[in-house]
C-alpha cells in the first residue's frame, strides 16, 4: 500500500471517530417521541414534494422501535398502502450482510480477513497481476480494488455469477491497487463467490442459514423474482416531469451480494439493533466484538466530492460493509441502496444509540433527507434543509451531464459524412468483459442493443454516433466511435461505458446478414 497522503489521512480519520461525541445516551425514550411528533406531517409533505408514491419509516431507541409506519402506496396504479411489513429493495445496504457472513467465518477460524483470497480461491484473477496476488476479503470489501464501478459490464447481463467472474480480468482498473477509495459492485460479488468457494454454500444459502434464520428474517428475500410474488411488495417507480410512473423490476441476482435483498421494516430493524447491541440478539452473541468492530471502524477514506460538501458532515469514510461519517459531532455509520426504482438509508449513531431506517419506491433521495431530517430532530438540532439540499446536488449533476452533451454537439464537424453505408456497421461487436454488443439498422437509422439495453444512434460526424438511452438525465453521454481496418471494412467500435477509464473497445465479430433496402 501506497504510504503516502491516503495513508496520513487514515490515522487522523480514526481519531476522529474515537473522539466523536459520546453525549445522549441519558435521554428517555419519552424524549426522543416529543422531539418526533410532527414527523409524520413532515413524511407527507416532502414525499408530495419529491412526488413519491410509496415510504417507510422506522426509528430506533436502543433495543426499542420507537416510530414504525408505512406512508403512501406499494404500487400507484392500484393505490395498495405501504404497512411497515412491505418489502422493498434495499439496494447496496445487502453489502452489510454479505461482510457479516465473511466476519461470521473469520469466527470460524474458515478466513482470514488479510489472507489473499487466492488461497481459497485459485481462479480469482484481476488485469492487474499484483491486485490478482494480493487481494484480500478486507480489499474488496471496502472498495481499494483499483477498479472503478464497472457497472454497465453487470447491468442488464443476463450472464451467471460465475460467468461475470470469469470477465472480471479483462477489466481495466483506474487506480492503483489499495490506493484510493472507489466504490465496486462486482468485488462484492466477489466476495459472495469467497463464500461459496470456502463453505461449498451459495452466499444466498449461507446469508439465509446463518443471519436471516437466527434472526427471523422470515419475510426477507435475495431476488426480485420471489419479491414480485409477494402480497405486500413495493412496486418500483421513477419520477418524471414532477409525476410517478411504474417501471420494471431489475433482476441483479448474478450481483446478489453487492445489492439484491429485499426487507421490511422490522426485520431490517432487529437486524440494525444487533449492529447496535454489540453483535448481540436474544441474549446470545451473533459475531464476535471484534469482527463487528472491523466492520464498523473506518479503513479507507472516502474522497471529497465537492457537490456533498456540506459543512455539518465530515470525515467520510468506509469500513466494511458500512460507510461511517461524523454528523454535527456525532458518529453516524450508515449505508444507502440503490436499483432500479428504489432508495433505501440505514444507518446508527452507536454512541446516542440511535438508528433510523427509510425506504422509498420513487428511486429518489427522499430516502436521505427524511433520515437526516430524523436526526435533526432527534439530536434536537436546527433542521437543515435536506431536500432542498439534494435536489441541488441532482441539478448539478443533470446540469453537467447536460453541459457535456453540449459540448460532444459543440466539437461537431460540419458537413462530414459516414465513410461507408449505414449497413457496414451492423454486426456483432465483442469485449471480453463486457460481452457482446449488436448493432442494427432500422428506419433508415443505426440502434445499438447492449445487455438487453437500447441505444438510439444519431450521427455527429465522421463515424461517430450520438446515442440516446433511457439510464436517466445524469448517465453521462456515451458516444460511438467506429474504426476502420487497413481493408476498408468497419473492425471495431468503442464506447463510453466506464468514465473513469478510456471507452470500452468491441471487436467486430461477426457481420449483420443483408437486410433489405430502405
Amino acid at each position: 500500500m501506497h504510504q503516502s497522503t491516503p495513508d496520513v489521512h487514515f490515522h487522523l480519520l480514526v481519531r476522529c471517530f474515537m473522539t466523536a461525541h459520546k453525549a445522549g445516551n441519558g435521554r428517555s425514550m419519552t424524549d426522543y417521541l416529543g422531539r418526533l411528533k410532527n414527523l409524520d406531517t413532515y413524511i407527507q409533505s416532502e414525499m408530495q414534494k419529491w412526488h413519491v408514491p410509496g415510504a417507510a419509516v422506522a426509528v430506533i431507541h436502543g433495543d426499542t422501535i420507537i416510530h414504525q409506519k408505512g406512508y403512501g402506496t406499494r404500487d400507484i396504479e392500484k393505490d395498495d398502502r405501504v404497512t411497515p411489513e412491505t418489502l422493498f429493495a434495499i439496494g447496496s445496504c445487502t453489502k452489510a450482510f454479505t461482510t457479516m457472513a465473511l466476519a461470521q467465518l473469520v469466527d470460524d477460524g474458515k478466513l482470514d480477513w488479510d489472507t489473499p483470497i487466492r488461497r481459497y480461491m485459485p481462479s480469482f484473477k484481476l488485469h492487474d497481476s499484483v491486485a490478482s496476488d494480493q487481494m484480500t476479503a478486507r480489499d474488496l470489501v471496502s472498495h481499494r480494488s483499483g477498479l472503478p464501478r464497472h457497472d454497465m459490464m453487470w447491468y442488464g447481463s443476463s450472464r451467471s455469477r460465475w460467468e461475470l467472474f470469469e470477465r472480471l480480468q479483462y477489466l481495466v482498473p483506474s487506480q492503483p491497487f489499495r490506493y484510493v477509495f472507489q466504490y465496486q459492485n462486482l468485488m462484492y460479488m466477489v466476495a459472495g463467490c469467497l463464500i461459496e468457494s470456502v463453505t461449498g454454500q451459495t452466499w444466498e444459502s449461507f446469508v439465509q442459514q446463518r443471519i436471516f434464520d437466527p434472526l427471523g428474517m422470515k419475510e426477507s428475500v435475495f431476488s426480485v423474482i420471489t419479491a414480485e410474488q409477494s402480497d405486500n411488495a413495493a412496486k418500483p417507480h421513477e419520477i418524471e416531469d414532477e409525476a410517478a410512473k411504474r417501471i420494471p423490476f431489475r433482476n441483479i441476482d448474478a450481483i446478489g451480494p453487492a445489492g439484491s435483498i429485499h426487507s421490511n421494516l422490522p426485520e431490517i430493524a432487529t437486524w440494525l439493533m444487533m449492529h447496535m447491541n454489540g453483535g448481540q440478539h436474544n441474549g446470545q452473541q451473533f459475531v464476535s466484538p471484534e469482527n463487528l468492530k472491523q466492520m464498523h471502524q473506518p479503513w479507507v477514506v472516502i474522497p471529497p466530492v465537492p457537490q456533498f460538501d456540506f459543512v455539518e458532515i465530515q470525515h467520510n469514510a468506509y469500513g466494511l460493509g458500512w460507510a461511517q461519517h461524523i454528523y454535527r459531532g456525532r458518529m453516524r455509520i450508515r449505508h444507502t441502496g440503490g436499483i432500479d426504482g428504489f432508495i433505501t438509508d440505514v444507518s446508527f449513531m452507536p454512541n446516542e444509540n440511535l438508528g433510523v431506517i427509510v425506504y422509498n419506491n420513487g428511486g429518489d433521495s427522499l430516502s436521505m433527507s427524511i433520515a437526516m431530517h430524523v436526526y435533526d430532530c432527534l439530536l434536537d438540532q436546527e433542521p437543515i434543509d435536506w431536500r432542498g439540499r439534494y435536489k441541488q446536488v441532482h441539478d448539478q449533476a443533470k446540469a453537467q451531464v447536460e453541459e457535456q452533451t453540449q459540448k460532444l454537439k459543440e466539437s461537431q464537424h460540419p458537413d462530414t459524412s459516414l465513410s461507408h453505408p449505414l449497413e457496414a456497421y451492423t454486426g456483432t461487436y465483442e469485449h471480453p468483459g463486457y460481452g457482446l454488443l449488436s448493432i442494427t439498422r432500422g428506419d433508415g437509422k443505426l440502434r445499438a442493443e447492449y445487455n438487453n439495453l437500447k441505444f438510439e444512434m444519431e450521427h455527429l460526424h465522421f463515424d461517430i454516433f450520438e446515442t440516446k438511452h433511457e439510464l436517466g438525465e445524469t448517465t453521462p453521454p456515451m458516444p460511438i466511435a467506429f474504426t476502420t481496418g487497413v481493408d476498408g471494412a468497419i473492425t471495431q467500435l468503442t464506447m463510453q461505458f466506464e468514465p473513469a477509464v478510456d471507452a470500452i473497445a468491441f471487436t467486430r465479430v461477426q457481420a449483420q446478414p443483408e437486410q433489405a433496402a430502405e
